[in-house]
């Protein structure tokens, strides 16, 4: 018979600055097909970073488990890239963890900021899971209190003990489900994510954000030569939809300043405010057109000639 291994894991960062976490401990816990621990370890590491200063304030209820100087003692990520991927890819091995990606995003930072390859693996969500049965959210230690989990000698952002408490948390649901782990895990193949969908989703996200950069960019700025003088002088609003397609707002952005208009984040007042189609509310439309605000459609002003 073909035993299976389960690795849940949890990363703490340094800071998250620009949107990149940097790992400073990695914690897992090794289990065997009945979730009994074989093995756990915090493996703590140097971010080679500043520390986000809130991590450290007194304000902040989740304190991180070792102080800036035993962090920065320890050796760098690169110097657990071998271990952690052996964890990670043991073909004989489920790898899983709680919001798991998340964390799987952490690992591929890390794999970005040292010029190391992916490491390939999928990973299942038991934060998934646990809203799918039970049909509400809650935090880790949440659900850990709400399954009736002793936590009493762990704490709340110590990587092995977050890693320790997730697969506390799947073992409860496999009982109340009467269940095998795989036979859960298999029945729920929708919460896997997998290394190369994490890091597309990154590579999306950060699209977004400079595109948004460059449309915002033209916010509140007057052409002091505009090609045209289509809209010289007036103020235009960009409906929200306008966003779900970031090329062509740009396009939109770029064509309202070279017409001598001028793009703001709300309209006071008289203006113009763009929407993507016609398909507004009767009631809508005529509400803003009450306010002595224009609609404009976004085919109006992509039809301007250059």
């Amino acid at each position: 018979m073909d035993h299976k291994t389960y690795l849940f894991f949890d990363c703490e960062c340094a800071n998250c600055f620009d949107g990149i976490g940097k790992i400073c401990s990695l914690g897992y816990v090794l289990a065997d097909d009945e979730l009994n621990i074989i093995e756990q370890e915090d493996l703590v590491m140097n971010p080679e970073c500043d520390f986000d200063w809130y991590l450290f304030s007194p304000k902040n209820k989740c304190q991180l488990a070792y102080s800036k100087d035993y962090f920065r003692a320890n050796p760098n990520f690169a110097s657990y890239y071998k271990k952690i991927k052996k964890l990670f890819t043991n073909g004989n091995t489920y790898v899983g963890g709680f919001a798991v990606a998340n964390d799987v995003g952490f690992v591929n930072s890390a794999c970005d900021r040292y010029y190391m390859d992916y490491i390939l693996y999928r990973a299942f969500d038991v934060e998934n899971l646990a809203e799918k049965v039970f049909g509400c959210k809650k935090k880790l230690f949440e659900w850990a209190e709400f399954l009736e989990c002793d936590t009493s000698i762990l704490t709340s952002h110590k990587s092995v003990d977050d890693a320790v408490v997730t697969l506390m948390v799947f073992k409860k649901i496999c009982e109340k489900l009467e269940k095998k782990p795989e036979e859960v895990l298999k029945e729920n193949k929708d919460f896997f994510v997998t290394t190369e969908q994490v890091a597309q989703a990154a590579e999306e996200r950060q699209y977004k954000k400079e595109m948004t950069a460059k449309i915002k960019g033209y916010y509140n700025k007057h052409s002091p030569n505009p090609l045209r003088k289509t809209w010289q002088g007036q103020k235009f609003e960009l409906n929200k939809k306008v966003f779900s397609d970031l090329d062509r707002a740009l396009n939109i952005a770029k064509r309202i300043y070279e017409g001598g208009g001028v793009i703001v984040e709300r309209l006071k007042g008289s203006g113009n405010i763009v929407f993507l189609d016609d398909s507004l509310e009767p009631e809508k439309k005529a509400s803003i057109e009450k306010k002595g605000l224009k609609i404009v459609l976004a085919e109006d002003i992509e039809k301007i000639r250059v």
